[in-house]
């Protein structure tokens, strides 16, 4: 069978795409390895996880979370509402992330503020 390139590929049947065996290549663009991944392997990468933080009322605005070390995180839930991620210098609803430690735009508001962290890898 002659190779065939990305966009001579058949596209994939609805139900095809919901069956967790089939595979796809994933590259490393610095390498050019690829390796091949089935679709439940790509589900539990990407599915979205929460980590739920109680204040102990010393974090002042540093919250240092080792579930969230070097994960990318989607949203941040406060007991105040959201707060939003910026680059840097936070105003009172927002945070940075450096990849270990979520700074916070105003501290913790004392023992048991709730935060809820939506996070992939």
């Amino acid at each position: 069978m002659a190779s065939k390139k990305i966009n001579q590929l058949d596209a994939l049947s609805d139900n095809e795409v919901n069956t967790n065996t089939n595979l796809f290549a994933i590259a490393d663009p610095t390498t050019g390895l690829a390796k091949k991944g089935t679709v439940a392997q790509a589900r539990l990468a990407f599915t979205p996880k929460t980590v739920k933080y109680t204040a102990t009322g010393s974090e002042n605005v540093t919250l240092t979370i080792g579930a969230l070390s070097g994960k990318t995180i989607l949203m941040v839930m406060r007991e105040s509402g959201p707060i939003y991620e910026v680059v840097s210098a936070p105003n009172s609803s927002e945070f940075t992330f450096n990849g270990t430690d979520v700074t916070l735009g105003v501290a913790v508001g004392g023992a048991g503020e709730r935060f809820l962290f939506l996070y992939i890898n």
